[in-house]
């Protein structure tokens, strides 16, 4: 079994009980904090180590989190570990989360440009890219100058690629040609 079925299976886990008890929101909330506590190069040595019991690296784990998360996302994180799949908590966070979102109704998206541009102008796209789209968007913004111009939207599964860097490519192989 890969990595993305098993963490699926254990989000749906999670997700399903959560949606039982009405606490969605809240074990969302907790999972966005473990996906980050999961980024700290530590916490990610402590999880993917052979060599640290799973003893050890329960209690660890309940000295960093106890009380931080829900006693449901704490049995979890209990469970994850004591099945020794702890190096996967931080894809079943990523798919519990995106399982959240989808049940919320919310879509995620990421808009990058060459260079900043107000944040006025990217509530702007948001706010058109959900009328148009009909669902609440979560839109990540970010500038690469890498691009050189124009932009990147990604919504859900949709790619848009309008940077002059692709434009530039695109031409460049056109002459290329024989």
């Amino acid at each position: 079994m890969n990595e993305s079925k098993i963490s699926v299976r254990y989000a749906k886990a999670l997700f399903m009980s959560a949606e039982e008890q009405g606490i969605v929101d809240r074990v969302r909330d907790d999972m966005e904090f473990l996906l980050k506590l999961s980024s700290l190069p530590d916490f990610r040595e402590l999880l993917q180590s052979p060599v640290i019991e799973n003893k050890l690296k329960r209690e660890t784990i309940r000295l960093l989190v106890k009380g931080k998360i829900h006693e449901l996302t704490y049995s979890l994180v209990e469970l994850v570990i004591k099945s020794n799949r702890d190096s996967f908590l931080a894809g079943i966070s990523r798919s519990y989360i995106d399982r959240a979102d989808r049940y919320n109704g919310i879509t995620r998206g990421s808009l990058t440009t060459a260079s900043s541009i107000e944040i006025g102008l990217v509530e702007r796209i948001r706010s058109l890219l959900e009328e148009s789209m009909k669902t609440k968007i979560l839109l990540d913004y970010e500038t690469d100058p890498g691009i050189t111009g124009g932009f990147l939207l990604k919504i859900g599964d949709s790619f848009i690629d309008g940077s002059i860097r692709t434009q530039l490519r695109n031409i460049k192989k056109e002459l290329t040609k024989e």
